[in-house]
């Protein structure tokens, strides 16, 4: 079945983030937005059809998560993903930060510390700080574009007793690592060393590139792993708030269950609930599939572009997630100038390394779920400010300043 994914949204009047956003900022009706880990198209045929017949019903009522819900999430974590859940294992939230913010609550105390790996979401560091918790840095390591685990560093901040809960994302925000097997073993061995609880925010798992699996937390760590699964992003259900926890030990899970409790969860969406059951099915892998499709191919565009027109710019390696990690440091400018520049000059909306914590001045992240054109006008737009800066006219006889 072919798929569209050359139509863009039309996100005006209906209250969306990204819309309202560009709106505030003033930005120019010529801008090209890259901004925002949202798709630009519509998302699975399969999803839009059923929410449609749900909504043709006129009962939106309080929803459990029955039989059907959980025997759907344990078929497709065991078909897609590789790893086996049992329906008791399966704990709904009200999304991802949410069920963080249950975590911090359920195994940490006020003033604990609870562990980033930076650069990193920023959401997480707001609940921490919201929760009155202490944000524990734990910066990744760069060189070339790639990260890793400085594993030295990581276990001396496990091994204080106040930092009780670590927060891994994998496929990583912003930087769109995986993390290889031995990685997550390495951690679990820390984990259960010091008695940390590992929070692993998978919301783009299902989102892996040439030959890299984003592997479960809890399949190796099953004693103080949480698994964070949703349809955010890989069926663009960002705005419907929902996550499934997964919990194998029973301990964990019971004192997870209490405080979700007090936190007054109550039922799932409606809309969730039909989204789900639809969306992990055949129709919705075999669209999930195409979407990877188009979204490796403007990644392997944006970087040939880059190499042959723009040398100075380059991306991390897109291993996992739909958005991509760009280096703009080599073009000499200050954070503050940096923004002004894409702004202003390129009219290019981005988000900015800086909001992703240490290790993110000079970068900026970019939305690659989009449209062939957009891609387009996003390189012709940068491509262009480049020489007007006179940042460079030539690759093979200037250098970064544009200077024979």
């Amino acid at each position: 079945m072919e798929y569209n994914f050359e139509t863009l949204i039309n996100l005006q009047n209906i209250g969306n983030m990204k819309a309202t956003t560009a709106l505030e900022a003033r930005c120019p009706e010529q801008a090209v937005v890259m901004a925002g880990a949202e798709m630009d198209f519509a998302t699975a045929p399969i999803i839009t059809q059923t929410l449609a017949d749900f909504s043709k019903r006129g009962i939106y009522g309080f929803t459990l998560a029955d039989e059907a819900f959980r025997v759907a999430i344990c078929h497709w974590m065991e078909s897609v993903r590789a790893f086996d859940v049992t329906a008791e294992e399966i704990v709904p939230t009200l999304g991802t930060i949410f069920a963080l913010g249950t975590a911090m609550r359920a195994f940490t105390h006020q003033g604990d510390g609870v562990i980033v790996q930076h650069p990193s979401y920023y959401r997480y560091d707001v609940n921490i700080r919201d929760n009155g918790r202490i944000v524990i840095s734990d910066p990744l390591i760069e060189k070339d574009g790639v990260y890793t685990i400085d594993f030295t560093h990581l276990e001396t901040l496990m091994s204080e007793p106040k930092n009780k809960l670590l927060v891994l994302c994998n496929p990583h925000n912003p930087t769109g690592k995986v993390f290889a097997p031995e990685d997550l073993l390495h951690i679990a061995s820390l984990a259960n060393r010091y008695g940390v609880v590992v929070f692993s925010d998978e919301i783009f798992a299902e989102i892996t590139f040439n030959g890299h699996t984003a592997l479960a937390y809890v399949e190796v760590d099953p004693v103080f792993g949480i698994t964070s699964t949703s349809l955010g992003k890989a069926f663009n259900l960002t705005g419907v708030n929902h996550a499934n926890l997964i919990i194998k030990d029973h301990t964990l899970r019971r004192r997870y269950l209490e405080q979700r409790k007090r936190d007054h969860f109550g039922s799932i969406d409606p809309f969730f609930y039909n989204a789900l059951i639809a969306g992990y099915s055949k129709a919705g892998f075999d669209w999930l599939q195409s979407m990877k499709q188009h979204v490796i191919k403007n990644y392997l565009r944006i970087c040939s572009f880059f190499k042959e027109r723009l040398p100075m710019i380059t991306a991390s390696p897109l291993e996992g997630s739909f958005v991509v990690w760009v280096d703009l440091r080599n073009l000499g400018l200050s954070d503050e100038a940096l923004r002004s520049f894409l702004l202003n000059e390129a009219l290019i909306v981005a988000d900015f390394g800086t909001d992703y914590g240490p290790g993110g001045s000079g970068f900026v992240r970019l939305n690659i779920a989009t449209t062939s054109e957009r891609i387009e006008a996003f390189l012709a737009h940068l491509e262009t400010a480049c020489k007007e800066r006179f940042f460079w006219t030539d690759c093979e006889t200037t250098d970064k300043r544009g200077m024979v």
